[in-house]
C-alpha cells in the first residue's frame, strides 16, 4: 500500500537527519517553474544518509533522480514517478587547499568562482552566474567563454551502483563538449579542481555580462547545445523564431536560445515549441538541433540533473 512506504521512506529519512516531502510539485524545485509532483522529494545531508536511501529505495522498488538547483531541466507536468533526491547539508562544503578546490556535488557553481576568486586563485571565473550545482555541472561538462568543467578537474569522488565510493583520476575522465564526465550509473559526491594563483576576469563583471544577455523570465538555461558552424541562438534568430510563443511558452526576444516561461507555460506548450524550432531551423539552414536541456521521462531512472 502506498501508506506504508511513505511510512518507511519517512522513517529513513528521519533517523539520517534528512526532510521528505510526499507528492510534492517539481514546478517549485526547477528554474522553469514547469513540472509536476513526484512521488516523495527527499532533501540528505550526508553520505549515509544517501547510502541509506538508496538501500531502502531498492528494498521498496522506488525509482531515484537526484535534482540540483532544477536549472537546466525540463520536467513532464505529470511528474516523476519514485524519489527526487537534493544533496545539501555535507554535500554543499566547500574547502580550500593550496590551489585546489574540493567541493561537494551539491554545492554551486557559481559559489566555487567566489572561493577561487577569495583565495586569490584563478581558472575558474567562467563559473560565476552559473546557477546549477557540481553534480549537475559534471553531468553536463558546464561551461562558459571556451572553458569547461573539465579543463580544471583534477579528480571525482564517485558512488557507484553498489554503493562503493571511488575516486576518478583526471586521467580517467572522458571529457566532450557538454558531455558527462560521470562513468554510466555513477553518483558524484565531490570533485577536486585544480586552479593557479593570481587573478583573472571579475566575477562581478561577468555576472553582470550574464544578466544583460539572458532573459529574466524563467527558463531552463540555454536550451540547445552550440553547433560547430553557428551559435544555436544565432541560428534560430537567422531563421525568425525570436519572440515565437506557443500558449505562454516563447523563444526569448533576449536571447533566442532560450525558451521563457511567460507565467503558466505547460510542459506540452514547451516541447512544441522544440519541435518547431528544430525543424525550422533543420529546414532552413540544415543543421540539426541537439537539446542541452535534459527532458525528464516519467519513470524515475537514476540520474543527476542541475
Amino acid at each position: 500500500m502506498a501508506g506504508e512506504w511513505q511510512e518507511r521512506l519517512k522513517r529513513i529519512i528521519t533517523e539520517t537527519g534528512g526532510v521528505v516531502m510526499f507528492n510534492e510539485p517539481l514546478a517549485r524545485h526547477t528554474s522553469f517553474r514547469i513540472g509536476g509532483p513526484a512521488d516523495a522529494v527527499v532533501i540528505i545531508q550526508d553520505l549515509n544518509g544517501l547510502i541509506r536511501l538508496r538501500a531502502g529505495c531498492r528494498e521498496l522498488g522506488l525509482g531515484l533522480v537526484v535534482l540540483g538547483r532544477g536549472t537546466n531541466v525540463l520536467i513532464s507536468d505529470q511528474g516523476l514517478r519514485g524519489v527526487v533526491v537534493k544533496l545539501e547539508g555535507e554535500f554543499s562544503r566547500i574547502e580550500v587547499s593550496g590551489n585546489r578546490i574540493r567541493a561537494g556535488a551539491g554545492a554551486l557553481l557559481d559559489r566555487i568562482a567566489e572561493a577561487g576568486a577569495a583565495n586569490g586563485l584563478t581558472g575558474a571565473e567562467f563559473l560565476a552566474g552559473i546557477p546549477g550545482t557540481v553534480g549537475g555541472g559534471l553531468m553536463s561538462n558546464a561551461g562558459a567563454f571556451g572553458q569547461s568543467i573539465a579543463d580544471i578537474v583534477q579528480e571525482i569522488e564517485l558512488l557507484e551502483p553498489d554503493d562503493r565510493v571511488r575516486v576518478l583520476k583526471r586521467t580517467e575522465v572522458r571529457a566532450g563538449y557538454r558531455q558527462s564526465l560521470l562513468p554510466p550509473g555513477t553518483w558524484a559526491l565531490s570533485v577536486v579542481l585544480e586552479l593557479k594563483e593570481g587573478s583573472g576576469r571579475n566575477g562581478k563583471a561577468i555576472r553582470a555580462e550574464r544578466r544583460a544577455k539572458h532573459p529574466t523570465e524563467p527558463s531552463a538555461g540555454s536550451f540547445f547545445k552550440n553547433p560547430e558552424t553557428m551559435p544555436a541562438g544565432k541560428l534560430i534568430e537567422q531563421c525568425g523564431l525570436k519572440g515565437m510563443r506557443v500558449g505562454q511558452a516563447a523563444v526569448s526576444e533576449r536571447h533566442a536560445n532560450f525558451i521563457v516561461n511567460l507565467g503558466s507555460a505547460r510542459f506540452v506548450e514547451v516541447y512544441e515549441l522544440i519541435q518547431i524550432i528544430k525543424a525550422t531551423v533543420e529546414e532552413k539552414t540544415g543543421v540539426e538541433l541537439e537539446e542541452e536541456v535534459q527532458v525528464l521521462p516519467l519513470s524515475g531512472s537514476a540520474g543527476v540533473r542541475r
